[in-house]
């Protein structure tokens, strides 16, 4: 009895033994590493990112699958960050200088292994005060958008914005917090002003923009400044070069150009997001992104100039690049963005919502 029993459990050993003594692997070995990128979903830059940098990566990495998070801007990138603090779910993230400095304060974001990012190596010098926390991915310039209709020459200063005759006819994208055309505005009327360039003190600023109150046609301008420019409900807005550009492909009527007085560059800036698996993974990414190959692209797409000196942008792209001019990159108006403290954005927001956007007494 007991050998017919045997006989007929030796199958199932054998089958077991041999189970045992093969390798196993992982079962989701052959599963790819996801990441996922979050950044900007305005003026297609989402589509456009995908396309030029997030594809051909994946095609150079098959195990790596990348996934793009839209948000409107960098302060809504930083709610999400703060909101993810204890499980984040994003591995890469595009920041505005002041709140990548922010993020390493409050260690939402980790520093880079530069060996890692061998790429960085062919960084311009704008936008490295962060070391390789964050990096600059792109940089993008103030502008001057006019109605053709009005300036058959493009305004030659940037005083033409407080030129009585232009009354009502001013457009400003600003917000009850502060971004970017507050900050760089300030900064250009500071200069206009008379005051020392990257100075901490920013009363000229705030009383040469206050004569400027009466002629703003909007502060909030809806779709954007560029449409109101376009269909010649305002004749000159503040803008910035990739979304005016962008836009230029969409709407006819406007020019953009950069006065005499100089322009504000910012640049844009890349991290990897703290407490994620797969850093080796998303520091392949940052670095990919930072390549002469990658840049190119998207600066021809998006019309940014690429942080690789060593892209070669189109000249057809080139003529839409301010920065890419030897003459206007000779005049930029110096910023310390990463030294944006907090203080400075409370005085800032004041002095914006209590004497420059007041309404017309």
């Amino acid at each position: 009895m007991m050998r017919k029993t045997f006989r007929r459990l030796l199958p199932a050993l054998a089958c077991a033994w041999l189970a045992a003594t093969l390798p196993t692997r992982p079962a989701l070995a052959d599963d790819p590493v996801r990441l996922t990128v979050m950044a900007y979903g305005v003026d297609t830059f989402n589509d456009k990112y995908t396309r030029t940098v997030i594809r051909p990566f994946e095609a150079l990495h098959p195990n790596i699958k990348v996934s793009y998070y839209a948000v409107r801007d960098s302060r809504n990138a930083m709610s999400v960050l703060r909101s993810q603090r204890l499980a984040p779910q994003v591995d890469i993230v595009i920041l505005d200088p002041p709140s990548a400095r922010q993020a390493q304060l409050e260690r939402l974001i980790a520093p880079m292994d530069p060996k890692r990012v061998p790429n960085a190596a062919e960084l311009g010098p704008m936008g490295r005060e962060l070391g390789y926390w964050a990096l600059p991915a792109m940089l993008d310039s103030l502008t001057l958008v006019y109605a053709k209709a009005a300036f058959p020459q493009p305004p030659r200063s940037w005083r033409e914005m407080w030129d009585a005759k232009y009354r009502g006819k001013i457009a400003i994208a600003t917000s009850q917090t502060v971004n970017g055309s507050m900050i760089a505005l300030t900064l250009l009327a500071n200069r206009l002003a008379g005051a020392p360039d990257n100075s901490s003190n920013f009363e000229r600023g705030f009383d040469y923009l206050e004569k400027l109150g009466p002629n703003a046609l909007t502060w909030t301008p809806r779709p954007n400044q560029y449409w109101l420019v376009a269909q010649k409900q305002a004749l000159l807005a503040v803008g910035w070069n990739s979304r005016s550009q962008s836009q230029m492909d969409l709407l006819t009527g406007y020019g953009t150009t950069v006065p005499a007085e100089g322009t504000i560059a910012v640049p844009i800036m890349i991290a990897r997001v703290a407490d994620r698996p797969n850093g080796d993974q998303a520091q392949a990414f940052i670095n990919y992104s930072l390549g002469a190959q990658a840049q190119q692209a998207f600066s021809e797409a998006m019309y940014y100039a690429p942080s690789n000196q060593m892209a070669k942008v189109s000249e057809a792209a080139r003529a839409r690049i301010p920065l890419l001019s030897p003459d206007i990159a000779g005049r930029l108006i110096p910023v310390n963005w990463a030294g944006m403290t907090a203080q400075h954005f409370a005085r800032l927001r004041a002095a914006w919502l209590t004497r420059i956007m007041k309404p017309a007494s």
